[in-house]
C-alpha cells in the first residue's frame, strides 16, 4: 500500500479490470472510520455519510464515475466555535484515465490553436497502479461541500462598541496613520 494511501482517512480501492460493466457501488463507512473522515475535514462530527456510485467502463480503459454523496456532518461555527448539524448533498462526477489515454489529451489540447478554444477542458484523473478509490473520491466531494466559513443559523458575529459608539474595524489602522500638517 503506498504512503499516499495510508494516510487517507477512508480508501477502498477497486481495481479496473474488475470492473466488467456498469457496476453500482453504495459506501457508508462505520463509526469509527466516518470520525476519521471528520478530523480529516475539520468537522466536529459525521453522523452520516452514505455515497451511492456507479461505475461505467469505457472502451479505452477509462471508468466514469456518477453519483450521489448525501452526509449529516457537525462544523464548527466560525463565530461561535460551537458544532451545528448541517447535510451535505453532492452530485459525484468524475472519469479516471490510464495514463495513455491522459497524454493523448494532452497532445491533442498541445495540437489545438489557443485562440480557437475556450479554456482548458477538465482531464480526467489518474488511474494508479490499476486502480481508483472510489471512497476516497467520495470525501474529496465531502470536502468540496463543506462551507468553508460554517456559521450556526441565526449566529452572527457581534457589534464591537466602547460606550456607546461602535468601533469601526478600521479604527486602529486610523490610529496608526501619521498625522499631517492638513489634518
Amino acid at each position: 500500500m503506498s504512503k499516499v494511501r495510508a494516510e487517507l482517512p477512508y480508501s477502498q480501492p477497486v481495481q479496473v479490470f474488475s470492473i466488467k460493466s456498469d457496476t453500482n457501488l453504495i459506501l457508508r463507512p462505520d463509526a469509527e472510520t466516518r470520525d476519521r473522515i471528520a478530523r480529516f475535514a475539520g468537522l466536529h462530527a459525521l453522523p452520516a455519510f452514505k455515497a451511492e456510485m456507479l461505475l461505467k467502463p469505457r472502451h479505452d480503459g477509462s471508468v466514469q464515475v456518477t453519483g450521489q454523496l448525501e452526509a449529516d456532518v457537525e462544523p464548527i461555527c466560525v463565530v461561535s466555535l460551537e458544532p451545528f448539524a448541517d447535510h451535505v448533498s453532492e452530485a459525484i462526477e468524475a472519469t479516471f484515465s490510464p495514463d495513455h489515454v491522459i497524454a493523448k489529451l494532452l497532445e491533442n489540447l498541445a495540437a489545438e490553436d489557443d485562440e480557437d478554444s475556450e479554456g482548458t477542458p477538465e482531464l480526467p484523473d489518474p488511474i494508479v497502479n490499476g486502480s481508483i478509490d472510489p471512497a476516497a473520491l467520495a470525501v474529496e466531494f465531502l470536502i468540496l461541500g463543506l462551507d468553508p466559513y460554517p456559521r450556526k443559523p441565526g449566529v452572527d458575529f457581534p457589534d464591537l462598541k466602547v460606550g456607546e459608539e461602535a468601533i469601526s474595524p478600521f479604527a486602529a489602522l486610523k490610529a496608526l496613520k501619521p498625522r499631517g500638517d492638513g489634518e
